[in-house]
């Protein structure tokens, strides 16, 4: 994958230095929901620079994530091993389209709309088969993306700036067009950087998947692998499954349920996936 962004990963890093713990204490409550067993062993696909993967094994896991650009993995495994980290964390090149486990996790994360870069209802099935398999029996894929707007805004952009070591990014994410025939969101990322003393703007187009969340059900049914247990919304606080979800409700976190297990409901009922053991089908009829 070329990109002015991603092959620039110091800087990519500095733009997404926001804190991440308060997210982990929400997965670690999803862990005692959702999740029969102690969760060990997590894995993330589009790790990026590996900020998620570094928190984690500090508190105590041992996660394994990839990715498919060399650079962003290759600074993500520096910052491992400058962290003392690299008993706990490991980090590869690969292709989320294609990629295939021979251990197994607890759980897995994929952040940020990363998921969004496979545009296929093919390539988001696929990853949906390949990422189940990798689950152990009982465990969670959780996805946090945002859905198409109900009304699209005048302006759909998010901005903000982030230091470190006298380096300062100001990013700038807009959504530029959605295209509902398509299923595409037309987006620009533009980041302006001051390098002690020195000036840099990068500007680049992203095409991502445009969700509906009847795609985003649908696709996960078919992949015979995951089933929707869950949503959170970004101050994690749950969604009803029958709710109707649009981009006004921001960026949202959907837990899903892995390969022929046992998942528990958010009030510790303990439930298989509808339509048999397959998990084709959600459950309690919500879908």
């Amino acid at each position: 994958m070329t990109s002015k962004i991603y092959d620039r990963p110091f800087y990519y890093d500095i733009a997404f230095t926001w804190s991440v713990l308060k997210q982990i204490d929400f997965f670690e409550r999803i862990f005692e929901l959702f999740v029969p067993f102690k969760v060990e062993r997590i894995g993330e696909p589009a790790c990026g620079t590996g900020r998620l993967l570094l928190a984690l094994a500090r508190r105590g896991y041992r996660v394994m994530g990839y990715d498919v650009n060399p650079r962003v993995v290759e600074y993500a495994k520096r910052r491992i091993t400058e962290a003392g980290l690299a008993d706990r964390a490991e980090v590869k090149v690969a292709d989320m389209r294609s990629v295939v486990f021979n251990e197994k996790f607890g759980a897995a994360f994929n952040l940020i709309n990363s998921l969004g870069y496979l545009h296929s209802d093919e390539e988001i099935v696929t990853h949906f088969r390949c990422t189940g398999d990798a689950l152990q029996t009982g465990g969670v894929y959780v996805v946090q993306l945002s859905c198409a707007w109900g009304k699209p805004p005048e302006e759909d952009l998010s901005s903000w700036t982030f230091e470190r070591n006298g380096v300062r990014v100001k990013t700038t994410w807009t959504v530029e067009h959605e295209d509902r025939e398509r299923k595409l969101s037309h987006q620009r990322c533009r980041m302006e950087i001051e390098d002690n003393g020195r000036e840099l703007v990068l500007d680049e187009p992203h095409v991502l998947r445009l969700w509906l969340y009847e795609d985003l059900r649908r696709l996960a049914r078919e992949s015979g692998r995951l089933f929707l247990t869950a949503i959170y919304d970004e101050k994690f606080a749950e969604v009803p499954l029958d709710a109707e979800l649009t981009g006004e409700l921001g960026n949202l976190y959907f837990v899903f349920g892995g390969p022929l297990g046992l998942s528990k409901t958010s009030n510790g009922a303990i439930l298989l996936p509808a339509g048999g053991p397959d998990g084709r089908g959600t459950p309690g009829g919500s879908n």
